[in-house]
């Protein structure tokens, strides 16, 4: 009498279906990984702008309050970055008309050319090439006659250039 004993373990269409599956799982949460970091650099330039918001708002109310509006414009062409306690760990500094394509993503510079803080925000996934994309603030700043209730709600960093929903939320950001 012979016994034929069962083969025990995967075939070799089980393993292939296994890492078939395995590969399309990591894909999209390689994918979904990319697009939440994207969301994340988002949420952190949108907070440093109001942080931002706040100090320009706060430099220009005190020259008003000691009678200097007449450095309004000297403060236009500041880095804000400068009116900060602590400067964030992703800022390069400034720069004079730097070429973007070989600074690293993900920082801010102050670039003294245009006088504008640019942040460079890392784009693209598994799918599509990683790209970045610059994005522009300008500080904004009234007329030297301006009265204390202008400077409460004129002073302003905008978005000059970027990506939509980034200048979209920015803009949401200063009507509040």
């Amino acid at each position: 009498m012979i016994h034929r004993s069962r083969q025990r373990g995967f075939t070799f269409f089980e393993l292939a279906v296994v890492v078939i599956v395995m590969g399309l799982l990591a894909t999209v949460l390689l994918s979904r990984l990319a697009y939440y970091q994207e969301q994340a650099q988002r949420a952190a330039v949108a907070q440093m702008l109001g942080v931002l918001r706040t100090s320009v708002r706060v430099q220009a109310l005190q020259l008003y309050l000691q009678g200097k509006q007449a450095q309004l414009p000297v403060l236009q062409r500041q880095n804000p970055l400068d009116w900060l306690e602590q400067r964030p760990p992703n800022d390069l500094g400034e720069l004079l008309a730097p070429d973007v394509e070989k600074l690293p993503s993900g920082n801010w510079f102050f670039d003294r050319s245009d006088q504008k803080l640019v942040f460079l925000l890392r784009t693209g996934n598994i799918f599509s090439p990683v790209r970045v994309d610059v994005m522009k603030f300008k500080v904004l700043l009234p007329n030297s006659d301006a009265n204390a209730e202008q400077l409460a709600r004129v002073p302003d960093i905008v978005a000059e250039s970027g990506p939509d929903s980034v200048a979209a939320g920015v803009a949401g950001a200063a009507r509040n």
